[in-house]
């Protein structure tokens, strides 16, 4: 059965296809019981009425996330990160800006964050939000305490030192960063990259289509490739390589790749960045606390 958006009528299945849900793990969402369907359902409008508009894809995401990059490589250079507030800042500034960018260009350049993003316009909305995020945190975070302990145990940590840095930072600045490692940042993030790299991604599956009259089999294989990346499963693939991989954390990567894999399937099943940050934040529960308990 097709359940239909509340207040609109069912969508023809035609016009628009169903992209993922009806391959395992999500093709619960087609069943009405399920509680999912109609989360499916706006996403999938979301992502039609995406198409139409925007005009951003990868080179505006790629924009957003060297921006971020760039900003975490060359604070520390000009500015003294031996105050504590200044060493949070520090932190917090290069993904507030990139983050800013990147509504700046879906207001400008697409549909808008609400469309573009897929943020909740409802409390219903919102709450089917948190419960998939909260729901694929808790599964990020079950998995990366796992695989955290297999690599502590095979990797000698004693150049690295981790949250080294936090050991002369004054309290009420331990208090910020926490706050913004469980919160700011994982929003930040998921607009960047379950956001902005998620729908440039995305947008590739409405590239031209092969087979048209005229076509070379070299504009084939480009239209072909282009749907391939296009796919909602290379996408999570993909954004969750190049989220571990942003991260510059090498003993850390393949729990990053877990936590990327398990935040991104959040969006995937509920169409909302919304979702994805809830999921990451919940992931970064523990990294928060140990902000606090640092001496």
């Amino acid at each position: 059965m097709t359940p239909s958006f509340p207040g609109q009528p069912p969508p023809d299945p035609a016009a628009r296809p169903p992209s993922w849900a009806g391959m395992a793990p999500m093709n619960a969402v087609h069943n009405v019981d399920s509680g999912l369907s109609d989360a499916y359902w706006r996403a999938e409008d979301a992502s039609n009425k995406r198409r139409e508009r925007q005009k951003w894809g990868i080179p505006a995401a790629a924009a957003v996330l060297t921006l971020n990059l760039a900003g975490f490589l060359t604070l520390p250079l000009v500015v003294s990160t031996d105050t504590s507030w200044v060493y949070v800042l520090a932190i917090m500034i290069p993904s507030i800006v990139a983050a800013s960018v990147a509504f700046g260009i879906s207001k400008y350049r697409g549909n808008g964050p609400v469309v573009d993003f897929g943020f909740p316009t409802s409390w219903s909305e919102f709450g089917g939000d948190v419960r998939t995020g909260f729901a694929w945190g808790t599964a990020a975070l079950a998995g990366g305490i796992v695989l955290a302990l297999v690599v502590l145990a095979q990797t000698d940590l004693a150049d690295q030192a981790p949250l080294g840095g936090l050991l002369g930072i004054e309290m009420p600045w331990k208090v910020v960063l926490a706050a913004w490692v469980w919160l700011g940042a994982p929003f930040c993030e998921e607009v960047m990259f379950r956001g902005m790299l998620w729908g440039a991604l995305e947008r590739r599956a409405s590239g031209p289509r092969s087979g048209a009259q005229g076509s070379s089999p070299q504009s084939s294989f480009w239209s072909t490739a282009s749907g391939l990346l296009g796919n909602r499963w290379v996408i999570l693939i993909v954004t969750a390589v190049l989220f571990a991989l942003w991260h510059r954390e090498g003993w850390r990567f393949v729990v990053l790749l877990w936590g990327g894999l398990a935040i991104g399937v959040a969006r995937m099943r509920s169409g909302s960045v919304a979702a994805s940050a809830t999921a990451h934040s919940v992931n970064n529960t523990l990294p928060a606390l140990a902000i606090l308990l640092v001496a």
